[in-house]
């Protein structure tokens, strides 16, 4: 194979630098107009994200105690009953992946105050007494189980997925939802729920 002459790598050489030059010059051009024509957009400003969403900041709202519940024994209960303690309400059901999967945390949680009257856990699904109480994973989960059978549920616990689970304090107020499966035997659960057994259960 021939080699090219010194003359074709005098013109080669040219023209690379020619175009490294152009390739330069309009480099030079555009960030010119970037930070002296439109300082606005310049690198040095903050960036405007309008994809990102507002965080979620939740507001404390007084709980609903005006319904009924359905326990293992089909037995209704006044969910009234529950005023005046720090609540754990958790919204389920027998179809959801996640919310059996968070249940046997619920179970432990459950087991830990079990001797605490200041507290109930309580774990909702708004299916059949028959469907609930036959569900294996959530009988051996150990987790207390309820049933709505047909009463309503307040729309003050209705989310946008579950499982969802709402923290009530003593006063009668609902402090935190979590929407999604957690670890609720965590000991910051527990030193969480503790320090609400504290406060006095009327609003000041």
């Amino acid at each position: 194979m021939r080699m090219p002459s010194f003359k074709s790598w005098i013109i080669y050489g040219a023209v690379f630098v020619a175009g490294f030059a152009t390739c330069a010059a309009y480099t030079i051009h555009f960030l010119y107009r970037i930070h002296f024509l439109h300082p606005s957009s310049s690198a040095s400003q903050p960036a405007t994200h309008s994809y990102l969403q507002p965080p979620y900041l939740f507001a404390p709202q007084p709980a609903t105690f005006d319904f009924v519940v359905v326990g293992k024994d089909a037995s209704p209960i006044k969910f009234e009953q529950f005023r005046g303690r720090v609540v754990i309400l958790n919204i389920w059901a027998t179809s959801c992946g996640p919310c059996l999967a968070e249940m046997p945390s619920l179970g432990k949680l459950a087991a830990h105050y079990s001797t605490n009257s200041d507290v109930a856990i309580i774990c909702l699904s708004d299916e059949s007494a028959a469907k609930v109480f036959k569900n294996r994973l959530a009988r051996d989960s150990e987790a207390p189980i309820f049933s709505l059978d047909g009463h309503p549920l307040p729309d003050i616990y209705t989310s946008r997925a579950i499982p969802a689970t709402f923290v009530i304090d003593t006063r009668g107020l609902i402090i935190n939802e979590h929407v999604g499966a957690a670890d609720w035997s965590d000991p910051s659960v527990i030193k969480f729920i503790d320090s609400l057994t504290q406060r006095p259960n009327k609003i000041e």
